[in-house]
């Protein structure tokens, strides 16, 4: 037995090589029948290393062989992957594939020229998203948000909208240490719409092992990778959630024996995030515009995962609980919300100007909602009073159904254009409906369909 596994932790196992080089980092081994799979991950002298746990269909046994691979992970990509779902080995969950190409995990890192062009904003025709956080082609947009807040939901409209209206351009789906059911219901909303033909998916579920569901992220980048660069496609890259991504590190670093840092994290925190990160942008070949579910731990915008993943993105949309109480979806908090693309020299000045009214009224509203629960509304001065009527219009006009959640509302989805969701801001700005009660405001496309 020239390898053999000879300790073993939760989810790592020390292997020991009597007669053999040890493997390279981030290489492939399998127990004998290749029922457990383990991947490289830490070098502790000439003969023995770490190697988490991948995959386990067997029991784990101490002296158990091990078998190396020589090959890192193997990632199915380009057009013959299209349409289908993967898990961390390159596996079809969904039905048989043949004559996939493979290429190596991270072989398709190329050196980023910090090219430019000129912004491309790219509509979703979800209205709180449009009017305060223009996407730009090739940018990072984080979701963020506490548990059931709606952050998946939002991903899932994001996908069916833009992936039918933009040209030459192919979706990538990450699931991260979700659960299986969602995972489940985007293949099923992609296959009914016809738009599974263009899109891959790569899941490692929240009841997988660490390792897996830690791996599954760069995987899916090195996907879109190829397709930006050998492929030539414009990519959107899905990825739900990142902060399970970091979490599985976490897990893995703990049984590695790696001092933990700033809230109880990985002290290769920043380092994980910025690997991955730093691989997403735009070239002369195509751009990579990624969206990122991030779970808020206790929904502190302050924990250490989450400003790890803020500091790269261009755009961060915070999903709240109070919006959610007041069943307004998608639960959007314009004013933690923040976006570099609110510049009126990319979005023009018309669009520039309703959104820092509409964020002045709403801040306005917000400092006075102490005075109305004390008070009440009727306390009010006259400017306060409509300043609180506004504001709670915009906030109820923001709310919006969804065509993928058309099967629990039973209403029909809608997509509004920006020109529409404009036009209807700037009128409610005016103080054209200060008459007409905010919640006949709930759930409209336009204010055109508002009754004085």
């Amino acid at each position: 037995m020239s390898a053999y596994i000879s300790k073993i932790w939760t989810d790592v196992v020390e292997v020991t090589f009597d007669k053999e080089a040890l493997p390279k980092i981030n290489t492939i081994l399998t127990s004998s029948k290749e029922e457990n799979i383990y991947l490289v991950k830490k070098i502790l002298n000439d003969k023995k290393l770490f190697a988490v746990i991948i995959k386990s269909n067997g029991k784990i046994t101490i002296n158990e062989k091990v078998v190396n691979t020589n090959k890192p992970f193997m990632v199915p990509v380009g057009q013959k992957a299209k349409g289908h779902i993967y898990d961390c080995l390159g596996n079809s969950l969904d039905s048989e594939t043949k004559n996939l190409t493979y290429v190596e995990l991270d072989s398709t890192i190329i050196e980023n020229n910090n090219y430019s062009n000129s912004p491309v904003i790219m509509e979703t025709g979800i209205k709180a998203i449009d009017f305060f956080i223009p996407i730009l082609k090739g940018s990072k947009i984080g979701i963020f948000g506490g548990a059931g807040v709606g952050k998946t939901v939002l991903m899932k409209e994001i996908i069916f909208n833009l992936s039918q209206r933009e040209k030459r351009t192919s979706s990538i789906f990450i699931g991260a240490g979700e659960r299986s059911r969602e995972g489940v219901e985007l293949y099923n909303d992609l296959k009914s719409s016809n738009l599974l033909s263009n899109s891959t998916m790569y899941i490692s579920r929240m009841n997988e092992a660490a390792g897996s569901r830690m791996s599954i992220v760069p995987i899916g980048v090195t996907s879109a990778e190829y397709l930006r660069d050998h492929e030539k496609e414009n990519v959107l890259l899905f990825i739900d959630n990142i902060f399970r991504f970091l979490q599985a590190g976490n897990e893995i670093s703990a049984s590695l024996d790696k001092k933990p840092s700033l809230g109880g994290y990985q002290s290769t925190l920043n380092t994980e995030i910025s690997n991955i990160e730093n691989r997403l942008y735009s070239n002369e070949n195509g751009s990579i515009t990624s969206f990122q579910t991030v779970f808020l731990p206790m929904d502190d915008l302050s924990d250490p995962s989450a400003v790890a993943v803020f500091n790269h993105l261009n755009g961060s949309l915070v999903l709240s609980r109070e919006v959610t109480a007041k069943n307004i979806f998608p639960a959007f908090d314009p004013l933690e919300s923040t976006s570099s693309s609110i510049d009126a020299n990319i979005i023009g000045t018309r669009h520039y100007k309703a959104i820092l009214e509409t964020k002045k009224i709403m801040q306005r509203y917000k400092e006075l909602e102490d005075v109305i629960l004390i008070l009440g509304f009727d306390e009010l001065d006259d400017d306060s009073k409509v300043i609180v009527t506004k504001a709670l219009q915009l906030q109820n006009f923001f709310s919006q159904y969804f065509f993928t959640t058309e099967h629990f509302t039973h209403e029909k989805g809608v997509y509004v254009p920006l020109s529409k969701t404009l036009d209807s801001v700037e009128r409610i700005l005016k103080g054209e409906f200060l008459d007409v009660h905010p919640t006949q405001f709930l759930y409209i496309d336009s204010v055109d369909s508002i009754k004085k």
